[in-house]
């Protein structure tokens, strides 16, 4: 907790140095993530991912940078070779026992280490038949006292689970141990203190001993070699090679041969385990792979364990944590990524500081020293996250608001773009196949003058609100509204099959229901309303006109003019609905229109005209009419 509140401390100050007001509720999202970080740390909460990483950097490192080793154990390996060539149990080796350290008295070894129970019996009345004169407590006793005369000896002191209590071994043991004085103890402890996921990692040290001992198994072979220090740390897994092991076979061979040189050149001046190397018994899980007879196994008899911890203690000592400021910091400096809106960019930045991160971690492990990322890593992907979430959030939120403010103003179509970006003020006009619709009342002045001027918008915004449905059931834009004139294009922004086909459907439909509002008016004592409609189709430039302050999403060039122009004619050609050459070339004959010739448009060369009007006056409530049936009924077909 006094991290926390130093790293509160600190934070406050970078903010401060930002310019950044402290009470800004960026600034306190920021000093919160940093206090979750460093409370992260405090809790091991990220010790998962740390632990992870670490086993991953220790491996990787031994891949990549192999620490060599100047004093390195040897392990003489109990296994199934042995035991098949054997006639006792185990339990009653002494014998072998015996004549391995006698082969390690002419061998002169640093220090010799049983990482095996030695009996808590005598066994003195015991007699195999192949040797019936063999006393092996006797013989077990003399081979302890001629070693430890002249060699350290240490023996395991093996925790029985049951009992709740370290195993006793036979007094005769104990006392042939302990008759030279030396500095130490010859009976120590092989407990390990595994982490949460089971691996050995951490020095087994008081917080794991009984008793808070700290007298261990590897702690006093070294101490045997001169290396006696209160030791505390991770396990150094990157230093040495993969343990190989001599076989006991092989050793008792050369001491049956009295081939001195030979044991020597193996053992001299070097610690010497035995143990077991079975691939059943006294199995660690360890974090890398130690064992050359056993390649990328991590599960690996404890001998294995022992003898790296020792490796650790002869070479650069174990690796020791970071100042317990650094991981806070850490969580702090990663709380940052909560600043910035850019969510892209900041997972980029984000994944090449948790890689950077990972490997400056990696540099620090070969230096002896462990800075756990794990908080920092969690810290700067919930602020990255969150932030994510949040401007996710907002996104959504300011597009739902854009469209309840907006919708009424642009088509759905166009608001659609808006929304997903595809339309923005800097969006170029694009030269687009479209077919314009132009609509206009009929007589609408007169009308204007005989209502008053609330009626006359009334009236207006109940007409635009039927026609507006209309277009947009046929995927047309709504372009803007000219008095009681209506403009709409079909083509875009989303692009059609045939833009002419939805343009004549819709202006079907727009008389359709006309007739609907018609008979309202009528209800109400309102004369009707006429309407005429102009449909040409061709290419025109479709995007935003006018500045990045003030712009409209509107079709501009000679197919628009065209279409006002066709539309002007309606009453004077009398027909509800008038369209150019190109949209009856593309209509079809599964729709027949009257041909009307070249006619005059004001301000534009003459043009062919079609002319379409329903056979019989829309009614109510009907849908646009099937051209099939115009072809059969519409009394001006050819």
């Amino acid at each position: 907790m006094r991290d926390a509140i130093l790293c509160w401390q600190v934070c406050c100050k970078v903010i401060a140095k930002m310019g950044l007001p402290v009470v800004s509720r960026t600034a306190l999202v920021v000093l919160g993530l940093l206090v979750a970080g460093a409370l992260t740390q405090q809790l091991g909460l990220g010790s998962g991912l740390d632990r992870f990483l670490l086993d991953r950097s220790m491996a990787f490192n031994r891949a990549h940078h192999p620490v060599a080793v100047a004093l390195d154990p040897v392990l003489v390996g109990i296994d199934e070779a042995f035991v098949q060539s054997i006639d006792e149990p185990l339990t009653l080796s002494h014998a072998y026992i015996a004549r391995f350290l006698d082969a390690m008295v002419r061998a002169e070894p640093a220090v010799v280490g049983l990482d095996l129970a030695l009996p808590e019996k005598g066994f003195e009345t015991i007699r195999l038949t192949t040797q019936p004169g063999v006393d092996f407590h006797r013989l077990l006793t003399g081979a302890l006292l001629r070693t430890t005369s002249t060699i350290p000896v240490v023996v395991a002191k093996i925790w029985d689970d049951e009992k709740g209590r370290f195993r006793d071994i036979h007094v005769d043991y104990a006392t042939a141990l302990a008759i030279h004085e030396r500095p130490g103890e010859a009976h120590a402890s092989a407990i390990f203190c595994n982490d949460p996921d089971g691996r050995i990692r951490i020095y087994p040290g008081r917080n794991c001993q009984p008793g808070a001992s700290d007298v261990t198994f590897s702690g006093e072979m070294s101490a045997a070699t001169g290396h006696r220090k209160d030791w505390a740390g991770l396990i150094n897994y990157q230093l040495g090679a993969p343990f190989t092991y001599v076989s006991l076979q092989q050793v008792l061979a050369m001491e049956a041969a009295a081939d001195v040189a030979g044991l020597q050149r193996l053992f001299k001046g070097k610690p010497v385990l035995l143990g077991t190397v079975l691939d059943d018994t006294d199995l660690l899980e360890l974090p890398v792979a130690l064992a050359a007879w056993r390649p990328g196994a991590t599960r690996l008899p404890g001998v294995v364990a022992h003898a790296q911890t020792l490796r650790t203690m002869l070479n650069q000592g174990f690796i020791q944590p970071a100042p317990a400021i650094e991981a806070p910091l850490l969580s702090g400096v990663f709380a940052l990524f909560w600043l910035r809106r850019s969510v892209v960019a900041k997972l980029l930045v984000f994944g090449a500081a948790a890689l950077g991160l990972v490997w400056v971690c990696s540099q620090l492990l070969l230096g002896g020293v462990w800075l756990p990322p794990g908080a920092a890593l969690l810290t700067g992907l919930a602020a990255t996250a969150g932030r994510g979430a949040l401007e996710s959030w907002r996104n959504l939120r300011d597009k739902r608001r854009l469209t309840r403010t907006f919708s009424g103003y642009v088509s759905p179509s166009v608001m659609r773009e808006i929304v997903a970006g595809g339309l923005g003020a800097h969006t170029k006009g694009l030269k687009l196949p479209v077919c314009v619709l132009f609509s206009d009342i009929r007589g609408f002045t007169t009308l204007s003058e005989q209502l008053a001027a609330e009626e006359v918008v009334a009236l207006l915004n109940r007409y635009f609100a039927r026609m507006t449905q209309v277009v947009h059931r046929h995927e047309g834009t709504v372009d803007k509204f000219i008095g009681d004139g209506l403009m709409a294009f079909f083509g875009a922004p989303n692009a059609l099959p045939s833009p002419e086909k939805n343009a004549f459907a819709a202006a079907q439909e727009m008389l359709v229901s006309l007739a609907a509002l018609n008979e309202e008016l009528r209800s109400e004592g309102c004369p009707p309303v006429a309407i005429g409609i102009g449909l040409h189709s061709g290419s025109a430039v479709i995007g935003h006109i006018g500045s990045a302050e003030r712009h409209a999403y509107t079709a501009i060039g000679d197919t628009v003019n065209m279409a006002s122009r066709l539309e002007s004619l309606c009453k004077e050609l009398g027909y509800p609905v008038l369209c150019s050459q190109t949209v009856a070339a593309a209509l079809g004959e599964a729709c027949v229109l009257d041909p009307l010739g070249s006619q005059a448009l004001k301000g534009h060369t003459p043009a062919k005209v079609f002319g379409w009007r329903p056979a019989v006056p829309p009614q109510p409530g009907t849908i646009a009419l099937d051209p099939e049936i115009e072809r059969k009924d519409n009394v001006h077909a050819s």
